[in-house]
C-alpha cells in the first residue's frame, strides 16, 4: 500500500495537549493513510471494506481493531458507516511510555502477564467481535467522560482502556490455549516453560519423554505456528522481561539466567522482538 498523508492527533483533538480522542463519526471512504498514535477503531453502524496493511476484510456492527504506529489503512464501498474512533498516545497509559511507537512493545510493559500466554500476532491490526457488548459499553463511558472532562477524566480513561486491551488479550489467550489440543505439545510446551535456560533443551526433553526431536518439532509447529527454537525465544525473551522489571540484576547476568551467553547476540534479538533494547525496556518499565 502506498500512504496518501499521514493523520497528527491534535488534528481530532478538543484541545491541543489531548493525549488522546474519543469520538463518534460518520465514515466516507478515505484513501490510505497513516498515523502519529494509536487507534481503536469501534463499528456502530454500517458496513465497508477495509483493507489494513495490504489485507482487506468486511466490517460490520460490533468488529473493532486496534492501528499500530505506521500501520497503513483505508475505507472502501462504505454504507452508512458510523465509528467510534480513540485514538490515543502511548503515554497515557504510563508517561515512561512516551515515545513508544510499537502496540506489541506497549504490552510487554503494561500487560506482561496476559502477554506471555499467547501464541502468534498480537492483538494489533486484526480484526475482533464485542460479542457480549462489553468492549462498546466501555467506549460509550470513555467518551462522556472525554466530553465532560470532570476531574480524574483521564485517569478514568485509562483505566477502561486498560479494561480494553485485557478484554482482547483474554480473547486472543482463550482461542490459542483451546486450539492446542495434542497432549505431547503441551508437555512440551510446559517442558519449556520450565526449562528454558537450558542448551540442549529439545534433545533433553526428547532423551527424557521418548521422541524423536523430529516428530516433536513437526507437531510443535503444526499445533502452535512456532517452531521450537521461536517458542524458547519467546520464553527466554519474556522471562528476561520479568527480570528486567522487577530486579536489579545487570543485563549481562539477565542474559546468562534466561539462556544467552552472547550479549550481542541477546541485545539483537531482544530489540527485535521487542522493538526496543533491554535498557530502554528497564526504564519504561520501572
Amino acid at each position: 500500500m502506498n500512504t496518501d498523508y499521514t493523520i497528527e492527533l491534535n488534528e481530532a483533538a478538543l484541545d491541543n495537549g489531548d493525549k488522546f480522542v474519543i469520538k463518534t463519526y460518520y465514515q466516507e471512504d478515505v484513501s490510505t493513510h497513516n498515523h502519529n498514535f494509536f487507534e481503536l477503531v469501534y463499528v456502530i453502524g454500517g458496513s465497508t471494506l477495509h483493507t489494513l496493511n495490504g489485507i482487506s476484510g468486511s466490517l460490520g456492527l460490533g468488529d473493532y481493531f486496534i492501528v499500530d504506529y505506521g500501520s497503513e489503512h483505508c475505507y472502501a464501498q462504505s454504507k452508512d458507516l458510523t465509528l467510534i474512533n480513540c485514538l490515543f498516545l502511548p503515554e497515557i497509559i504510563d508517561d515512561t511510555l512516551k515515545g513508544c511507537r510499537s502496540f506489541e512493545a506497549l504490552l510487554h510493559v503494561c500487560l506482561l502477564r496476559y502477554y506471555k500466554l499467547y501464541f502468534g500476532k498480537t492483538s494489533a491490526n486484526r480484526i475482533f467481535h464485542d460479542d457480549d457488548g462489553r468492549i462498546l459499553q466501555l467506549l460509550t463511558g470513555m467518551m462522556k467522560e472525554y466530553e465532560e472532562k470532570k476531574v480524574g477524566y483521564a485517569e478514568v480513561f485509562r483505566s477502561r482502556l486498560l479494561e480494553i486491551l485485557i478484554l482482547t488479550m483474554r480473547n486472543v489467550v482463550d482461542s490459542n490455549l483451546s486450539r492446542i489440543k495434542n497432549d505431547t505439545i503441551l508437555e512440551a510446551i510446559g517442558y519449556i516453560n520450565s526449562n528454558y535456560p537450558i542448551q540442549t533443551l529439545l534433545s533433553k526433553f526428547c532423551e527424557e519423554y521418548h521422541y524423536s526431536p523430529q516428530y516433536i518439532s513437526r507437531k510443535f509447529k503444526q499445533e502452535t505456528g512456532f517452531t521450537i527454537s521461536e517458542y524458547l525465544q519467546k520464553v527466554r525473551i519474556e522471562k528476561s522481561c520479568e527480570l528486567l522489571a522487577g530486579s536489579d540484576m545487570p543485563i549481562s547476568d539477565i542474559a546468562e539466567s534466561v539462556g544467552y551467553a552472547d550479549l550481542k547476540f541477546f541485545n539483537n534479538l531482544f530489540k527485535r522482538m521487542i522493538k526496543m533494547s533491554p535498557r530502554e525496556y528497564r526504564k519504561v518499565s520501572s
